[in-house]
């Protein structure tokens, strides 16, 4: 792989089961296969892309609550190729019982920016955006 790109994203989780219940759907719209289990986490990869781990957090850490304004995490974004993705990926998190937390809709980022905001089951914000004008000049 180019020198910089993500290998591998790694979140702690609260529930095991419950987050692998979400993430499913989730990463198989986004082309990743399942990896074989192992005690503690899940894993899912996608070839030429990388690896998406959850990990169950420790009992003494399992009660605490993800604030994004806080150092660490604020959001991640999973790239799409057309705005009818963002759309499709809606209906299946909707289906899934995700919170949405903005539907999709262009907003300002960059001219043409497309997407969607929902949230994993333990508060994580997850975004899909379509963003044509984000990589113009951006060599390939």
């Amino acid at each position: 792989m180019p020198l910089g790109t993500i290998n591998h994203i790694g979140l702690s989780v609260t529930d095991l089961d419950r987050s692998e219940r979400f993430y499913d759907p989730l990463m198989a719209f986004m082309g990743y296969s399942r990896m074989p289990a192992t005690p503690g986490q899940r894993k899912w990869k996608k070839r030429g892309v990388g690896i998406f781990l959850i990990y169950e957090a420790r009992p003494e850490s399992r009660t605490k609550v993800h604030d994004r304004y806080a150092p660490g995490l604020h959001h991640l974004c999973f790239d799409a190729e057309t705005r009818e993705e963002v759309d499709r990926l809606h209906r299946v998190m909707v289906a899934a019982g995700a919170r949405i937390l903005d539907p999709p809709a262009e907003y300002a980022y960059t001219p043409g920016y497309y997407a969607v905001f929902f949230a994993d089951p333990d508060g994580l914000k997850l975004e899909l955006c379509h963003a044509p004008a984000a990589y113009l000049g951006v060599p390939g």
